[in-house]
C-alpha cells in the first residue's frame, strides 16, 4: 500500500473542519434533535453520506465540533490577549479593557453560533462522559492560558485567579447571547472593575 500524500490528508483535515464548521451550524439552527448526517451534509453542501465517512456516529460529530469550538475561540483569545506580552507594565485598565473586546468578539457574528452549540453540547455532556472529558480538559486549557495574564497582576495564586477571570469571562458571554436583551459594554465595564479591582488580583 502506497503512503497517504501530504496533500490527500491536507484534504482531510480540511473537510473534517468543513464538517465540524456545518455541525455547529445545525446545532445553533436547530437544536441537537436536528444534528443528523444528512442535515449536516447538505449544511456543509456536500453530497448525501459524505458527512459519515468522516464522522459515523453523532458522538463523533460532536468531537468534531467540540474540537472546532476550541480551536475558534482560541484564535479569538490569542488575537485578543495576546498582543498584551509587550504591554509593560500590565494593569487593570488594559486587562479589563481587553476582556470586554474579547466577550464582544465572543458574542458578536459566527460566534454566536458557536456559544448557543457549546451551551447545547454541555447539555449532552451530562451524559456523555468523552464529551464531558474534552469539555473539560479544553476549559482546563484557557484557564492555564489565562494564568499568565493574572500573574502579570501580581497574582498570588494565579492558577486559582485565572479560574476566577474565566468564570467571568463565561458567564458574561453567556449572559450576552442566551439570555434576553444584551448588557451595554459600560455596564459590562463597571462590572468587571468592581470584580477584579475587588478580587486578589491586583493585591
Amino acid at each position: 500500500m502506497s503512503p497517504a500524500h501530504p496533500k490527500d490528508d491536507e484534504s482531510r483535515v480540511r473537510r473534517r473542519d468543513e464538517i465540524a464548521t456545518a455541525a455547529i451550524e445545525v446545532l445553533a439552527n436547530r437544536g441537537l434533535r436536528g444534528l443528523t448526517h444528512r442535515a449536516v451534509d447538505a449544511a456543509a453542501g456536500l453530497g448525501p453520506g459524505s458527512v459519515n465517512y468522516h464522522a459515523p456516529t453523532r458522538s463523533r460529530l460532536l468531537h468534531l465540533a467540540l474540537g472546532q469550538l476550541f480551536v475558534r475561540d482560541f484564535e479569538v483569545a490569542g488575537a485578543t490577549f495576546g498582543s498584551l506580552v509587550d504591554v509593560k507594565p500590565l494593569n487593570v485598565d488594559v486587562v479589563v479593557s481587553r476582556i470586554i473586546d474579547f466577550i464582544d468578539a465572543m458574542t458578536s457574528g459566527d460566534a454566536v453560533k458557536r456559544v448557543i452549540a457549546r451551551h447545547i453540547m454541555l447539555g449532552e455532556a451530562q451524559h456523555d462522559d468523552e464529551i464531558r472529558e474534552l469539555f473539560d480538559s479544553q476549559r482546563a486549557a484557557f484557564v492555564t492560558y489565562t494564568q499568565w495574564i493574572v500573574a502579570s497582576l501580581d497574582s498570588e495564586d494565579p492558577p486559582a485567579d485565572a479560574e476566577t477571570l474565566v468564570v467571568m469571562i463565561e458567564g458574561l458571554v453567556q449572559r450576552q447571547v442566551l439570555i434576553g436583551s444584551r448588557l451595554s459594554p459600560t455596564f459590562i465595564e463597571q462590572m468587571l472593575r468592581k470584580i477584579v479591582v475587588a478580587s486578589p488580583l491586583v493585591e
